[in-house]
């Protein structure tokens, strides 16, 4: 059997696990993942301590000759130099505080100094004596077990930090990463090079595993805060459309009455002033608001449009249930979509329901209807701007929705909102 042959068929399972990597990360090189460049590294340092336990052991074979020796010498150093690195490099890529990095250098950097004296040939690390076999040195041999060791250990601290976090992913992973660092750790300490390689190259695999897994959080994070920022942005933009058409209106009221009424022009500006101090919070709110506190305002606007005695208008209130979550300034367009355009000043009744439905609270605005209004002209009213910026604002907040129905009697406004009561 060749080198070669005898290389692959020793480090078959080794080999095909990093091919794996290499493959998924070929496929993945048009995405950005995190600390690709280490893993990469790390194939390379594995695959070369693979080749250095063939050149290891068929230099140990082939005889005792100075050069043989010296060969034996060189791959013996530059393998125990690597190992350690090898786990640096994977502690290197879960710790993402650049500032800390330097500093988990260190040890493999003495570790590989003490290695690097066989190759002056002292044996305060190791030697490879005539007859071309391995010999341990003093106890600085025992240096990269150390090493090995003490990023064990780091592996460990972010372990528990990882579980403190509460980052099930994350901690589960890291947990398998350093059990697996802990048994190569002990196998190399006693000789088993075996699982060795193939257990480092598993551990790579992870490490791309976990890589990519952080990856999806990080960018689905991302894709949550923009479309919370976006969400945010439309609900600014509907409410500010909202805004100036319900002052509009009040203004016209007040208009009015002080060709009229000069003493209710007066309790009417008075009126507005109190609903404009009571709800400037909700106005600019990105908050849900308990029903009663939109009652509030719906009522307060009742009462400005009430001020106009020409209007002949009754409410009546049928409320089932008021335990719940509404969007601020809801429910008071379709109130005054329902006065304006409903019944206008021909006069008639608005019908405000609220009941619970298969688990969802239910609003409903009935109007009794404008005989004098063209039905063409009293459908397209019903859905102009005001309430398709309600309909949107419920749908964006709460998932909820807004459905219009125009009969020969007046129109139905019905909100249904899942059930989230207010505690």
């Amino acid at each position: 059997m060749s080198i070669i042959t005898d290389y692959f068929v020793t480090n078959y399972i080794t080999l095909m696990i990093l091919s794996a990597v290499a493959v998924l990360m070929i496929v993945n090189r048009n995405i950005k993942i995190p600390a690709s460049q280490l893993i990469a590294l790390n194939i390379t340092l594995l695959i070369a301590v693979t080749i250095m336990d063939m050149v290891s052991e068929q230099s140990e074979i082939a005889g005792n000759s100075q050069f043989l020796i010296t060969l034996h010498t060189f791959s013996e150093t530059l393998k125990y130099i690597l190992r350690p690195a090898i786990i640096m490099t994977e502690l290197l890529i879960i710790q993402t505080d650049k500032k800390f990095r330097p500093l988990y250098v260190i040890p493999a950097v003495i570790n590989g100094m003490i290695y690097l004296t066989a190759l002056f040939g002292s044996d305060i690390a190791f030697s490879i004596d005539s007859s071309n076999h391995w010999q341990g040195g003093t106890f600085l041999r025992y240096s990269v077990y150390v090493t090995q060791l003490i990023y064990v250990l780091l592996l460990l601290v972010h372990t528990v930090k990882f579980f403190r976090r509460k980052n099930t992913i994350g901690s589960l992973i890291v947990l398998l990463i350093f059990a697996q660092s802990l048994s190569v750790a002990l196998l190399e300490y006693l000789d088993y090079s075996g699982f060795v390689d193939p257990i480092t190259a598993l551990g790579i695999l992870e490490y791309y595993i976990y890589l990519s897994v952080v990856y999806q959080q990080e960018i689905s994070a991302e894709v949550s805060r923009k479309e919370i920022d976006l969400m945010k942005s439309n609900l600014t933009v509907l409410r500010n459309q909202i805004q100036p058409h319900f002052i509009k209106n009040t203004l016209g009221i007040i208009r009015y009455l002080t060709k009229r009424d000069s003493k209710a022009a007066v309790k009417c500006i008075d009126q507005f002033s109190k609903y404009l101090k009571a709800h400037m919070d909700a106005i600019h709110s990105e908050d849900m608001i308990p029903f009663e506190r939109e009652l509030e305002n719906v009522k307060d606007y009742i009462a400005l449009v009430q001020i106009d005695y020409t209007r002949k208008m009754e409410v009546n209130y049928e409320l089932g249930s008021t335990d719940f979550l509404i969007p601020p300034l809801s429910l008071e367009p379709i109130v005054e979509n329902a006065i304006d355009h409903g019944i206008s000043r021909e006069g008639g009744t608005i019908t405000l329901r609220t009941f619970t439905e298969n688990g969802n609270n239910v609003i409903v605005v009935k109007d009794s209807g404008n005989a004098k209004s063209d039905p063409q002209e009293y459908t397209s009213v019903h859905n102009g701007v005001g309430l398709e910026n309600t309909r949107k604002r419920i749908e964006i907040q709460c998932g909820g929705t807004l459905d219009i129905n125009i009969t020969g009697n007046g129109a139905e406004v019905t909100i249904t909102l899942p059930e989230k009561r207010y505690k």
